[in-house]
């Protein structure tokens, strides 16, 4: 059986996901069209990155943001932000998810 070549798209859907499976780039790729995401320089300006949960990705941006801002906060209330509450009042608006194989991968809705 020959292997099948991937179109440049689907390379870079292959990095993304860290997986050379044609099945789960096919799968992944089926996603991000949904949403509209056809190209690679759409894929470049979305990709927000991979996360465990949407409190990780949220506090995780925030820090990258809001850095110093963050370091100004007590400790305590730093641990007192609802994390996963920032994501469904506010981020979800902007960003979108594609769950796939036990991990949320992040995109700006305004690519």
């Amino acid at each position: 059986m020959i292997a099948p070549t991937l179109t440049r798209f689907e390379e870079a859907i292959s990095k993304v996901i860290e997986s050379d499976s044609v099945t789960d780039i096919e799968q992944f790729m089926e996603e991000l069209t949904s949403y509209g995401i056809t190209e690679i320089s759409q894929l470049e300006d979305a990709y927000a990155g991979c996360y465990r949960d949407e409190a990780t990705f949220c506090e995780d941006l925030m820090s990258d943001i809001y850095s110093s801002e963050m370091d100004a906060l007590p400790v305590w209330i730093h641990h007192a932000i609802d994390w996963e509450l920032v994501w469904h009042q506010s981020l979800r608006y902007d960003y979108f998810t594609v769950y796939f194989d036990s991990e949320y991968y992040f995109f700006n809705q305004n690519f």
